[in-house]
């Protein structure tokens, strides 16, 4: 690899030195740049999870950085994971188990999956179920993982969960990471929803995922 400008666009998880996103390498410690090697468990269940699902590879990159995870639509390909879940110096306070790192990246995969096909957000159906995902992100400060780790129920009979009612995109990326965390299986989603009192715009939100991935070129 090689970079021919000495500005960097973040830093290595291994060493905090300068970095960009699309290397591999890091050009001062020589390890790897992204910091998947230290979340290859999580990465490796994310991905059978996908597969089972039938979700193509859109060429989606995980990277450990510092701040808060997330993904932007300037660059949809790039998935930040907020590194002190992972590396942090207060590792009982930050660090998160195995499974909720998955979870995390599931919801992160969400709001990129749906930046990748943002021509899906203007059909009615879409709409109906999810609301406009353009309006003003006005989330509170509280993060996801914030949301997970107080174990928050919600009685709000019209949302997965508590967080998919902060915003549509959230919405979005809360029922997608149910989908696939539960490969895509919906009579047993349908039969937990139906135990949990669910109303029926969550169903409708789960069918127009499913039928949107059927119709992507590739599915079998």
């Amino acid at each position: 690899q090689k970079w021919r400008y000495q500005e960097f666009q973040n830093i290595c998880p291994h060493c905090n030195k300068g970095v960009n996103d699309w290397m591999d390498v890091c050009p001062w410690c020589g390890k790897d740049a992204t910091g998947r090697d230290l979340i290859r468990q999580a990465l490796r269940r994310v991905r059978q999870l996908l597969v089972v699902g039938r979700l193509k590879d859109w060429n989606y990159r995980v990277l450990l950085r510092p701040g808060v995870s997330g993904v932007t639509h300037r660059t949809p390909k790039i998935i930040e994971i907020e590194r002190r879940y992972v590396t942090g110096k207060r590792r009982r306070r930050d660090e998160i188990s195995w499974n909720m790192l998955s979870g995390l990246i599931l919801h992160e995969l969400g709001h990129s999956f749906l930046y990748h096909n943002w021509s899906f957000t203007r059909t009615g159906r879409f709409r109906r179920a999810f609301g406009e995902v353009r309006k003003a992100y006005r989330v509170a400060d509280s993060k996801w993982v914030d949301f997970e780790r107080r174990g928050v129920t919600t009685t709000l009979p019209n949302y997965v969960t508590a967080y998919a009612a902060t915003h549509p995109q959230e919405d979005f990326a809360e029922t997608f990471r149910f989908y696939v965390a539960r490969r895509g299986r919906l009579r047993e989603l349908f039969a937990e929803f139906g135990r949990k009192r669910k109303g029926v715009p969550v169903f409708e939100k789960f069918l127009v995922l499913h039928d949107f991935i059927r119709s992507l070129r590739g599915w079998r």
